[in-house]
């Protein structure tokens, strides 16, 4: 959601291609797709009630020289509710610290930091997203019941690692697929739920998640059942550091030096980051997550050839005044 949200923020400064781009690759709806956010937004926050927390934040962080187009501002103002706070990203270590501060701050300190000196360094803007999720289960686990069991690792040893269990198995809806048994464990409220998928083979996890895509995710509750389940599963907690999104956007066509010029002409963006953590425990689940993006000005010019050295090839050393080849050699194994 934080992924999707950051992008459907910037999909309001995309240029032509970069906006196509962006809604091939997300899924955005061609009409009214602002409104389509903040409409979600709304009923997001619907979800927010006692005892369960459900924040969504926005927030633009531009150079303090920089002012991004009206028509980006009040887009980014009406339908995500982003606030301006400029920073000087010239002292890109104050800015850095600054936005840290305000995603440690929006995610509890679950997610302490999304962007380094170097990412904010001359950039000029800073667009953030953080989600932040605290949720109690509707039937909670008992911590008496908790005790430390052996979970199969992929490749490894089993692990040693504390699991909670049902005392008695409980009125749950569930899913039986081919590849595994699903269980829904509902949050209290009735807004939101998790739901496990535990896949039948130990080591049959990439045929389940061949098998599921958003669609079917989505549609689990249409498909599930009711009856009594008997759950035990680990506690956990899960980090995701600030990762590079490129890694998963540019083979799908949306690479860094895509054009932004309806934040401003000559934007381009220049790094797309996210983090997250989850703790999941007894009582219930606690989340966040944070997405950064970071635009600069006067995009790189494109490069007449793209050269990749990634298989067998020829290299020679020259002289350049008198041609002469001082080595020559052939290159097919760079390990060996």
């Amino acid at each position: 959601m934080s992924i999707g949200i950051a992008f459907s923020l910037s999909r309001a400064g995309a240029s032509a291609d970069s906006g196509e781009t962006l809604d091939e690759i997300f899924g955005f709806p061609a009409p009214g797709i602002h409104s389509a956010a903040n409409a979600v937004a709304l009923r997001l926050a619907e979800a927010s009630a006692e005892p369960t927390t459900l924040e969504v934040a926005n927030r633009l962080f531009p150079d303090d020289e920089f002012s991004p187009l009206p028509a980006f501002v009040d887009i980014a103002s009406a339908h995500y509710g982003a606030a301006i706070q400029p920073v000087d990203t010239a002292d890109a270590g104050k800015a850095a610290d600054d936005i840290n501060r305000w995603v440690s701050e929006s995610t509890r300190g679950l997610v302490p930091t999304i962007v380094s000196e170097s990412v904010v360094r001359n950039q000029k803007l800073i667009l953030v997203n953080t989600v932040y999720l605290k949720a109690d289960w509707l039937v909670p686990f008992l911590a008496d019941l908790t005790r430390i069991d052996e979970f199969a690792t992929a490749g490894g040893p089993p692990v040693a690692v504390p699991f909670m269990r049902d005392y008695d198995p409980v009125q749950r809806r569930f899913v039986r697929l081919i590849h595994s048994d699903v269980v829904e464990l509902p949050y209290q409220g009735g807004e939101l739920a998790m739901w496990l998928i535990v896949p039948h083979e130990l080591v049959g996890l990439a045929a389940v998640e061949e098998s599921l895509n958003a669609e079917a995710l989505t549609g689990l509750a249409d498909m599930a059942q009711e009856g009594l389940v008997h759950v035990t599963m680990p506690k956990w907690e899960q980090t995701l550091p600030p990762t590079d999104l490129f890694e998963w956007l540019c083979p799908l066509g949306f690479c860094a030096g895509a054009g932004f010029d309806g934040i401003a002409p000559g934007i381009f963006i220049t790094a797309a980051l996210h983090g997250a953590k989850v703790i999941v425990d007894e009582k219930g689940t606690e989340a966040a997550a944070a997405t950064a993006a970071a635009f600069a000005e006067s995009a790189p010019p494109e490069p007449d050839l793209t050269l990749v050295a990634d298989r067998p090839f020829l290299w020679a050393i020259t002289h350049q005044d008198t041609g002469a080849l001082l080595f020559v050699g052939r290159l097919v194994d760079p390990s060996a």
